[in-house]
């Protein structure tokens, strides 16, 4: 796997967070809620400090910045372990199917 820069990283988490949205929306769970807002903060903790970057920077290798994102990783592959018994929707499963391992495969880099 190729390196991906802070854009690319950008894009991908915006995209995340975004299902992770509507995954929050659509369930009627309290603590799947719970679970969906987390991780939600978790990563907009870390969209936060990359927007501190100049515009110059986003063409950088991306590395995490916030100490969350750990947990965060954790987090987002034990719901990809369970997305079929919490996620309902069509769009939102297969959305959230393919960000899960891109984002994760963010944080390894």
């Amino acid at each position: 796997m190729t390196q991906k820069n802070v854009a690319e990283a950008l894009n991908v988490f915006y995209e995340l967070k975004a299902a992770l949205e509507n995954a929050y929306w659509e369930t009627n769970d309290i603590n799947q809620k719970d679970r969906f807002f987390s991780m939600k903060s978790m990563l907009q903790d870390e969209l936060d400090e990359l927007h501190k970057l100049s515009l110059q920077d986003h063409s950088y290798p991306y590395e995490a910045i916030n100490p969350s994102v750990p947990r965060l990783k954790i987090r987002l592959q034990s719901l990809l372990e369970n997305l079929d018994s919490i996620v309902y929707r069509p769009e939102s499963f297969q959305s959230l199917a393919e960000l899960i391992p891109k984002t994760t495969d963010l944080f390894d880099a």
